[in-house]
């Protein structure tokens, strides 16, 4: 589990440290406080269709925890399943991203359709530990992209880190 905690801590140190063309996060300038929040649309449980990057049509996201901040607002935490990160030496491709934090609204732009609710939830723990950790410092926040967009620089970091690009 380790590699894959460190690759989703890559994903967001890329996503948030400003390297990045366009905007894809933001995260707290001063204020770092996080309480437990809830949505009318968005609650730990529910499984959503977004929409997805080519070839990855039967990925799907599931909520996972809904915080609020001071400075960003609603952060809706979720975990991705079914996608596939190319891996360019021909080995296995993590198929899912665990933990990911978005702004209400970019998720609220990415959903097509609500597939279920109160399901149990993936095992999130140590990656939203990880980011919890990271956000304190602000050095991690969310991302205020679509799902798909999120995924994709998702997929440049980790074939990044292999030595892909």
């Amino acid at each position: 589990m380790k590699p894959l905690i460190r690759f989703l801590v890559a994903v967001f140190v890329f996503a948030f440290a400003g390297i990045a063309v366009a905007q894809i996060g933001v995260a707290p300038k001063k204020d770092t406080t996080l309480q437990g929040a809830t949505d009318a649309k968005f609650k730990p449980g529910d499984v959503w269709e977004y929409a997805t990057r080519e070839g990855e049509e039967h990925s799907a996201l599931t909520v996972l925890k809904v915080e609020t901040s001071p400075e960003l607002g609603l952060i809706v935490h979720i975990g991705v399943e079914r996608i596939k990160l190319a891996n360019c030496h021909g080995g296995p491709s993590p198929e899912s991203v665990p933990h990911m934090p978005f702004a209400r609204k970019a998720l609220d732009d990415s959903v097509t359709k609500k597939l279920a609710s109160n399901r149990p939830l993936p095992n999130f723990r140590e990656g939203y530990e990880e980011w919890k950790e990271a956000y304190s410092k602000k050095k991690a926040g969310m991302y205020i992209v679509r799902v798909a967009s999120a995924v994709g620089v998702a997929e440049k970091t980790y074939r990044s880190g292999i030595g892909c690009e």
